[in-house]
């Protein structure tokens, strides 16, 4: 039962507890026989009861097919239920505490449902309805009509506020769908960027050590120099591999991977691999490494990698001039000769995964022709040294 009732609130967006069609079902089905009662359960007022209950009832408790009548339950309910209530209203009450009429009463839980399932206007238009049936068939009894008429009126204010509330929760959780949205893109970009980076200078020193070989054996030089570039080259695929999957395991567990990323200690390597595959690099630092923060590390690592990933694809066997400097702030330079047409700044998912990084470590990133250098200039204020402040 509860969950054919959860099926039911869910697929007429009704955010309400399994159990509030029970109760109103059961308020609803007790006043109608307490009205049938006190006119002493003739068939007419029976079958009044009946016009009123079943059709109310069928709106949570009996599955509906077909467009047509998912779409215009409310006309199923509206009508026979105004109608069985002024059929019920229009027999006089005789017995069972007569003086205060339960039949006019009726209307209120079914206005308040009226409210919170159909929305403001077939509520509100349900209420005047029912407003209108009680003064023409509800007899003057000792209580007055005037209180069914304020009896239906808080019905009708307390569906607002359950509607209200309804809509309001709404709104929460489609909120937290699309914030859990927003994050789970912002996940896949993070991860498509580091996994490009790592693809593309992999790649790159890959095809350096394969163009070795190739020209190795090409020339009839020494079979050992190709051996050993094609040895180097699987190395490099291997790291490339085994960092591809330290990284998305590190990404998708949200940093519960055991194994680090690399930082900006690493941008040696970096440097040595670039070396290994025949590229000319010069390399030099200044400060402390270690002051960087991790986070601030790995954006500096990136960057330097799309850089040299970068210079190797088009200007191979070109010299590069590598400098990392730790003062008050971090500066990276990156330069090497341009050879042919260079793409502009802001061209291909490398550059834009660069400046997406330096904007995410709140730097600034240049990178450009001067002259005929191709120059990438990284620069991290102070305030991201995080080590630094907390020492």
């Amino acid at each position: 039962m509860r969950d054919f009732l959860e099926r039911r609130c869910r697929s007429k967006d009704l955010d309400i507890p399994w159990w509030a069609p029970l109760l109103s079902a059961f308020g609803l089905v007790a006043m109608v026989t307490v009205a049938v009662v006190q006119r002493n359960a003739t068939l007419e007022v029976i079958v009044a009861g009946l016009v009123i209950v079943v059709p109310s009832l069928s709106i949570f408790f009996i599955p509906t097919t077909g467009d047509w009548l998912k779409n215009h339950m409310w006309a199923v309910d509206l009508l026979p239920t105004l109608a069985g209530s002024a059929w019920l209203m229009s027999e006089p009450a005789t017995a069972f505490w007569s003086q205060h009429d339960f039949a006019p009463a009726v209307l209120v839980p079914l206005t308040l449902e009226m409210v919170v399932r159909e929305g403001f206007k077939t509520g509100t238009l349900y209420g005047i309805a029912s407003a209108v049936a009680m003064w023409v068939f509800a007899e003057d009894t000792p209580s007055g009509i005037g209180v069914q008429f304020l009896l239906l009126a808080v019905g009708w204010i307390l569906g607002l506020l359950i509607l209200a509330q309804m809509r309001a929760l709404r709104a929460e959780r489609q909120a937290r769908e699309q914030e859990h949205s927003r994050a789970t893109e912002a996940e896949r970009t993070r991860i498509a960027r580091e996994i490009h980076d790592l693809v593309g200078h992999s790649l790159s020193i890959t095809l350096l050590h394969l163009t070795a070989a190739r020209r190795s054996v090409a020339e009839g030089d020494d079979p050992d120099e190709a051996v050993s570039a094609l040895t180097e080259a699987e190395a490099v695929g291997r790291r490339a591999m085994a960092e591809i999957r330290r990284t998305i395991g590190v990404l998708s567990t949200s940093g519960a991977g055991t194994a680090p990323l690399p930082g900006a200690a690493d941008v040696v390597r970096l440097v040595e691999e670039g070396r290994s595959a025949g590229q000319a690099i010069t390399f030099s630092s200044s400060g402390d490494l270690s002051r960087i923060d991790a986070g601030v590390g790995l954006g500096i690592y990136r960057i330097l990698q799309e850089s040299l990933a970068n210079a190797i694809r088009h200007a191979p066997g070109a010299p590069v001039s590598v400098s990392l400097a730790v003062a008050d702030g971090v500066r990276l330079s990156v330069e090497n000769p341009l050879v042919g047409t260079r793409r502009g700044v802001g061209e291909g998912s490398g550059l834009a995964g660069m400046a997406t990084r330096a904007e995410q470590l709140r730097g600034r990133l240049s990178a450009g022709a001067e002259e005929s250098m191709w120059k990438v200039d990284l620069v991290i204020p102070s305030h991201c040294l995080v080590r630094k402040a907390l020492a």
